[in-house]
Order: C-alpha cells, then structure tokens, then sequence
C-alpha cells in the first residue's frame, strides 16, 4: 500500500467548471472592453484628420490673406465670387476634391472605419445652405449622399462670402453615421 496514491487527488467536475465559467466570464469582459476601446481609437483618428483639414484650412485662409497662393489650381475658383450656390459648389467641391489627389495635403487621409476609402474618397466637400444640422443627431447622408463613419466633410455655405465647416462622420453612442461639427467656422474663405 502506498502513502502516495492516498493523498493525491484530481480535480472534482464542479472545480473544473468554475474554472471555465470564470474563465469565460473574464473572456467575455475582456472582448467588450477590447472592441470599446477599437471604437475609441476609431473615432478619436476621425477626429485628428478633422482637426488637420480645419487646420489646414485656416493655414491657407491666413496664406491667402498675406497675398500668397499655395492652394492647388483648382481651388483658385473659389475665391472668386460663385453666383449662385450651383457655381459655389462646383468650385467647392472641385478645389477640395483636388486636394485629395496625389501629391496634395489630404492623399494620405485614411477612413479608420474602413482603409480602402482614401483621399477623395474620405475627404468631401459639399456646398449647403439648407439642411440644419445638430452635432451627434444628423446623420451623415444628410449632408452629403454616400458618406460613412470615419470620413470627413467640407461644407461651403454663403454664395458670395463662403463660409467654411468641417464635419466628421462617426459613431454617437451605439448610432452610427452621425456629424459632429470640428471647431469654429471659418468665414469669408
């Protein structure tokens, strides 16, 4: 008889299962936390390239102010007095849509929420002077046809002094698509 295979024991089924329970429980906590902190992330960046398109737009308002041109042709159009909210936004969205292009300021903008919408195809512009809107509410679609979560929009208003938005499109609590206004307008663009 041996002292040794008296004292050893295995673990009961019970133990084992409260071990996987609190395992799983652990699990599950840690996959929300995780997957809140992605939508974080996401919109945060949404964010900061808002931030750098209102940056930069202010950058060239004070440029243009000095007597400087440093905007690509296209957005040369713009600074010229539109007749009607049509014209303004054909120049709008021409000098905008130009700087998504390569070798301009906003080629590299990546949509977080998804990274095959680059460029022009996450930065937009849109010249509108009717639709109202109220940050976290408005869906995106709204404003301008097409947009999703993660991109980013330029709205011109005012036919003769054109007054300039930036708008990101991003998740508001569990909604998905809602604008949220980046800072101050910039007037007389």
């Amino acid at each position: 008889m041996s002292i040794r295979a008296k004292s050893e024991r295995g673990f009961s089924l019970i133990e084992l299962l409260v071990v996987v329970a609190i395992i799983g429980v652990l699990a599950a906590v840690g996959v929300v936390g995780y997957q809140g902190y992605i939508d974080s992330t996401k919109k945060s960046v949404t964010d900061a390239n808002a931030k750098a398109v209102h940056q930069w737009l202010i950058n060239t308002k004070t440029v243009r102010a000095a007597g400087i041109d440093t905007d690509p042709v296209e957005c040369k159009s713009i600074t010229l007095t539109a007749t009607t909210t049509a014209t303004a936004a054909v120049a709008a969205e021409g000098c905008f849509g130009a700087l998504a292009l390569e070798g301009n300021p906003f080629e590299s903008f990546k949509n977080p929420y998804n990274t095959s919408r680059t460029g022009s195809n996450a930065v937009h512009a849109v010249a509108d002077d009717s639709t109202a809107v109220t940050d976290g509410t408005t869906l995106c679609t709204e404003l301008l046809t097409g947009t999703e979560n993660g991109d980013v929009i330029i709205r011109v208003s005012g036919v003769g002094a054109k007054h300039l938005d930036v708008y990101m499109c991003a998740k508001e609590g569990d909604n998905d698509g809602r604008l949220t206004k980046r800072d101050t307008t910039i007037k007389n663009f």
